[in-house]
């Protein structure tokens, strides 16, 4: 038996009415500050102003922004965004019917990609800020507001690994509870917990483990039925469902019930959890980690760190990880599944090879200037 953990986290810190103050948000909006910080103070050792971070900022944020977007629509559902080109920028859906759905899909591919066409772009207007001077600088800031963002994909319980029996799995429970009192309003499901009972097996071709889930519900006069026909068909309608939970078809879901006192009572039921790699934290730590390294270089070598030995560093070892990281993670688009490598390994492949070659430029060039001085 293997003890997994329970990610049972609400995606939001705050609920004030019909606002949610999102995780991924306020870890966004941190690893954007910290980024600005970390630069400005980069800048300003180096006898640069602060008023080129603000420039350079305003750069970085629609470059992310743009870049990620465009990346998902093209790289991940071309095919849906062809003929819906206003949903690239809008944060609406057209069909069925008009709806506000928010900016649904980003791309780190996108977004460094989009990163680099605008540091091209800021070191052509501002012609004393070399091209790679800038992004050297950059991805020290990029590798932490990364980390920030892939907490926030686990916060969100997205962007989710495979199934696996490891130590290190995670079950995503929280989509299962969201759906429950969406479906049934918190007025008759006021609270849902789980609770690993402690018996793995593999249900379906996945690895799985039995899960208790405890309903605090409004009283009910048969229990045993409401759980086995609306609890039961309302969970095989829901996303989570083969995602996140599977549910037993040779035993009864109906675990048990206590009055609670006259208006309330706990019912248990019975489903099985499917244990995931949490690619999303994997990520997050690997990405502080360079984080830590290209803040360390930075600050041993100071302005003499040799040209584009940063950046090039950034992009082979960031990407090479998120080359390997892909063989765990589940694919985001179906075309995806016939692939001998998914798209997000295939987007990785350009971005290793040139930061290979900026690292071998790096490594002349100091080279050479060592030579020219003795």
């Amino acid at each position: 038996m293997l003890n997994y953990i329970i990610w049972n986290v609400a995606p939001y810190l705050a609920e004030i009415g019909n606002f949610e103050l999102h995780w991924y948000s306020i870890l966004f909006a941190a690893g954007f500050y910290f980024s600005f910080r970390i630069m400005t103070s980069i800048y300003v050792s180096e006898g640069r102003k602060e008023s080129d971070v603000e420039k350079l900022a305003i750069y970085m944020f629609l470059a992310t922004l743009i870049g990620a977007r465009l990346g998902h629509c093209i790289f991940y559902d071309w095919e849906y965004f062809q003929h819906h080109m206003l949903e690239i920028f809008l944060p609406v859906e057209f069909e069925p019917e008009f709806k506000f759905t928010g900016f649904r899909g980003l791309a780190s591919h996108g977004a460094a990609f989009g990163i680099i066409f605008a540091v091209w772009l800021y070191s052509r207007k501002y012609k004393t800020q070399r091209f790679l001077y800038v992004l050297d600088r950059v991805v020290i800031v990029v590798a932490l507001a990364g980390a920030c963002i892939r907490m926030g994909n686990l916060m969100n319980s997205e962007i989710i690994g495979k199934p696996a029996a490891s130590l290190t799995s995670f079950v995503f429970t929280y989509p299962t509870k969201d759906h429950l009192i969406q479906s049934f309003g918190d007025k008759y499901i006021k609270k849902v917990s789980f609770k690993e009972l402690g018996n793995d097996s593999v249900s379906y071709g996945f690895p799985t483990t039995e899960l208790k889930m405890t309903l605090i519900t409004k009283r009910i006069d048969s229990a045993e039925s409401f759980v086995n026909n609306q609890i039961r068909k309302s969970l095989y309608k829901s996303s989570s469902y083969s995602e996140h939970i599977l549910l037993p078809t040779d035993k009864n879901m109906f675990l048990g019930t206590r009055i609670i006192d006259g208006k309330t009572q706990e019912i248990d039921v019975l489903i099985y959890g499917i244990p995931r790699y949490p690619a999303q934290l994997f990520e997050a730590i690997s990405s502080f980690l360079l984080f830590l390294l290209l803040y360390g270089l930075y600050k041993r070598f100071g302005a003499e760190t040799p040209e584009g030995l940063l950046f090039g560093l950034f992009v082979v070892i960031l990407f090479s990880l998120r080359f390997f990281y892909e063989i765990f993670k589940e694919n985001q688009s179906e075309f995806e599944n016939g692939m001998t490598w998914n798209m997000g390994q295939i987007l990785s492949i350009p971005l290793v090879l040139a930061g290979i070659f900026v690292l071998i430029r790096s490594f002349t060039l100091k080279r050479k200037n060592t030579s020219e001085k003795n």
